[in-house]
């Protein structure tokens, strides 16, 4: 059973941005962190997880350059 690239991709995100917000529901202290510290985190987390999933772990482009430098031509 292979898993396609685009379904590994969400998984791999789902669970990264998850283990953010909790623990980052579980480390503050303030109610205004939970209305926008960890929201905004989560979101970093997601953007820069997915842009790790694309290049680095899949040797995609995700439309900012032509190639990728991590791709093997």
């Amino acid at each position: 059973m292979q898993i396609p690239r685009k379904t590994l991709k969400r998984i791999i995100n789902l669970i990264v941005v998850l283990f953010v917000a909790i623990v980052g529901f579980i480390k503050v202290k303030h109610p205004f962190s939970y209305l926008i510290g960890v929201p905004v985190a989560s979101w970093v987390v997601y953007l820069l997880c997915n842009a790790m999933c694309t290049d680095i772990l899949f040797g995609e482009t995700s439309g900012c350059s032509e190639k990728s430098i991590y791709k093997e031509n």
